[in-house]
């Protein structure tokens, strides 16, 4: 399967995630929406070896798992199992290298933003407007690569220091 196989399959699932979320269909959307963001997080615009892709799939859910376990409460058991999913992830990140942790930290940020876009119109049928504002951020996110999102956060973190 080629790269561009790749795009167009991740395409169509977040175009049919969008229709179904316009309330035409019977069903909710749900099951669309789950398509759609596994397929931004398979298409990575790089062609990966299946050993390499493994690799940050794996990163991508110790992400996943730190993020969740790093919020306040949980007591001590939380802690120390927060201590060892971040121990996990540096052997990860030790062991695969700097660029596959930059694929992994992208296609997190990625289905991130894609869930909240889609979750945005979870509640409400979507008109064709919000059709067309969806799909142009779908492609917008897409497009966006690993430089790009360093840039915007260091803008972002620039801003919030002359700010605070």
């Amino acid at each position: 399967m080629s790269e561009d196989d790749d795009t167009t399959a991740a395409e169509a699932s977040l175009r049919k995630a969008v229709e179904q979320l316009c309330g035409d269909g019977a069903g909710d959307g749900s099951e669309a929406a789950q398509e759609a963001v596994q397929a931004l997080a398979d298409g990575s615009g790089r062609p990966w070896t299946p050993e390499q892709e493994t690799q940050i799939r794996a990163m991508v859910e110790q992400i996943r798992k730190l993020q969740d376990l790093n919020r306040p409460g949980g007591g001590w058991w939380r802690r120390r199992r927060e201590w060892r999913a971040r121990e996990r992830l540096v052997d990860m990140m030790m062991a695969s290298g700097p660029e596959l942790l930059n694929e992994a930290e992208l296609r997190h940020w990625k289905s991130q933003a894609m869930v909240e876009l889609l979750l945005k119109f979870m509640d409400t049928a979507m008109k064709q407007d919000d059709t067309v504002e969806t799909l142009a951020r779908i492609e917008a996110l897409n497009a966006v690569t690993y430089e790009n999102y360093q840039q915007a956060r260091k803008k972002l973190a620039e801003e919030k220091a002359a700010a605070g």
